[in-house]
């Protein structure tokens, strides 16, 4: 087993534009400062309160059917009573305007106001006073009397909703619409009874902790959401801008920092706002901040720290040991390569090349934007006579074709990390893949051949060689602008005299007919661009 090392004789390659283009713009990169994200674009909407996503149809349609053992029984209800022994019952009675249960040969049993947990003990006391043998009783209640519940105030739809008494404010609220984001409070939530509050009700105690005042309602009680009290803004380095109501005019950020607690990252707090008739700005601590005041308007900026000590990169191919390493910040590619053992006999370790997310992604970027260039070109075409508008037709309907294939194709990312046939020391950035791929004599040909597929290497074979021993070029084939992908993931594009090495893919590309199409131009310049990207010769038709 060894290690890595690079010298040896220099290969001169000629790389194709599009590829030198990449080439130089990742170098680029290496020697400039990474610019940092652009802020995201704020919802049209402006931020959402903090709890908006409590309504969304779910509570609406859950009910506790009566079941909860706190609620008290009500004239309407429906209870199954089995009582076997010396007496033997086995009915469904309903709980009349009195509140009174009639069981037969028992008489009346007063159940009003009885909670569904003492139900049984109760009966059974009744039962009791008629039969003194041993016997058991079984009740449950099935169904609980309907009432309708107003909902007005600070919600998206004020009226009058049906329901049972079990249930919880949550379905009434979702019932309406659920909070109005605009105006409604999620802090200040009343039940009122003949035009008394009952409960006062904190929804954030519900998000933050599952606690909420039990309420049985009756026919009549009104839920009535009172209109939002003062707000900070609350943002991260991540995701989206958000409300906080605060539970009065002015409090300290303690009380912002339980609802929403900042993450392990979080090292440090802006707090912008109005005091004394001027705007401030103020840098703290996430301690200090539990201390500090705050007042309505105030924007708090939760910052995280994304500058680790370490990155972590992952390698592919040909190696041993783990495939995610993590490296101080600044290593570079020999830096790590130099302590990757691998086998000599299989792996190659001069064709190293690696993939990069940010690479790929403005790989996609660029390919898109060149796909909607040729998307509206396309569609902008003029025509003098009706033949010519017809073609245009069709041409326009095989480059949507062509376009739509295309959208689905993802570019690998890949940066070329040897030049003249040595590696170059790049600086290694978080999420790198370091790919070193297996040693091998195979040549593949791909694309407008009339049998793509994979060859044994001769040193003394030529591009036309094999490309004749896959058939030949297919009738559709660009003779004059094959390119070589090597294993280090350059692309050469040159003619039928470029030396072929192990590990190459000869790539055939389609000629594009500039009589048939009137775009031909942008179209090749896709079909290249994606070959380079994604090493896929992609047909136009």
């Amino acid at each position: 087993m060894v290690r890595f090392g690079f010298s040896g004789p220099a290969c001169a390659l000629a790389l194709a534009l599009a590829a030198a283009s990449w080439a130089a713009d990742v170098q680029a990169q290496e020697t400039a400062a990474t610019p940092p994200p652009a802020p995201a674009a704020a919802a049209p909407s402006g931020p959402r309160p903090f709890g908006a996503n409590l309504f969304t149809g779910t509570y609406a349609g859950q009910r506790e059917d009566g079941i909860n053992p706190d609620y008290t029984i009500l004239p309407g209800d429906r209870v199954m009573v089995n009582a076997w022994g010396a007496v033997t019952i086995n009915d469904v009675f309903a709980i009349d305007t009195q509140g009174n249960l009639f069981l037969p040969g028992i008489g009346p049993v007063h159940v009003g106001g009885v909670r569904n947990e003492d139900l049984t003990t109760t009966v059974q006391a009744a039962i009791r006073r008629v039969y003194r043998g041993q016997f058991g009783v079984y009740t449950n209640l099935l169904t609980a009397s309907p009432v309708a519940v107003f909902v007005t105030g600070g919600v998206a739809r004020p009226g009058r909703y049906a329901g049972i008494p079990s249930d919880s404010v949550l379905f009434y609220l979702d019932q309406a619409g659920g909070i109005d984001p605009e105006s409604g409070s999620f802090r200040h939530v009343q039940v009122v009874r003949e035009g008394a509050p009952i409960a006062d009700i904190d929804l954030y105690d519900f998000i933050r902790a599952g606690r909420m005042a039990p309420v049985q309602f009756e026919d009549g009680d009104a839920i009535v959401v009172g209109q939002r009290g003062p707000t900070v803004r609350v943002r991260t380095d991540h995701g989206p801008e958000r409300l906080v109501e605060l539970a009065g005019e002015e409090t300290t950020g303690q009380a912002l920092l339980e609802i929403l607690p900042p993450g392990p990252r979080v090292h440090s707090v802006n707090i912008d706002g109005m005091r004394d008739g001027s705007y401030v700005v103020r840098s703290a601590t996430p301690e200090e901040l539990a201390e500090m005041p705050l007042r309505d308007g105030d924007r708090v900026t939760l910052l995280e720290d994304h500058r680790a000590d370490s990155i972590v990169v992952r390698l592919q191919g040909e190696f041993e040991g783990p495939s995610q390493i993590a490296v101080p910040r600044g290593t570079r590619l020999l830096d790590l390569l130099n302590h990757v053992p691998v086998d000599p006999a299989i792996a190659n370790a001069r064709d190293v090349f690696i993939r990069r997310e940010r690479v790929r992604r403005e790989q996609r970027r660029a390919l898109h934007e060149s796909l909607d260039r040729l998307e509206r070109s396309t569609m902008l075409a003029l025509s003098d006579t009706n033949t010519e508008s017809e073609i245009r037709v069709r041409e326009a309907e095989m480059i949507q074709a062509f376009v739509d294939r295309a959208r689905n194709i993802e570019p690998h990312g890949m940066i070329v990390t040897t030049t003249a046939g040595r590696q170059l020391n790049l600086l290694l950035h978080d999420d790198d893949v370091i790919v070193i791929p297996s040693r091998t004599n195979i040549v593949r040909v791909v694309g407008e051949v009339q049998v793509p597929h994979a060859v044994q290497f001769r040193p003394d074979l030529s591009v036309e060689d094999y490309v004749a021993m896959a058939g030949g070029y297919g009738s559709r084939a660009n003779t004059g602008a094959v390119m070589i992908r090597r294993a280090n993931a350059e692309i050469v594009v040159g003619g039928t005299d470029t030396e072929i090495h192990p590990g190459d893919e000869i790539m055939v590309p389609p000629a594009i007919d500039d009589k048939f199409f009137q775009n031909g131009i942008d179209l090749a310049q896709v079909i290249y661009q994606i070959a380079v990207a994604a090493s896929v010769v992609l047909r136009p038709f």
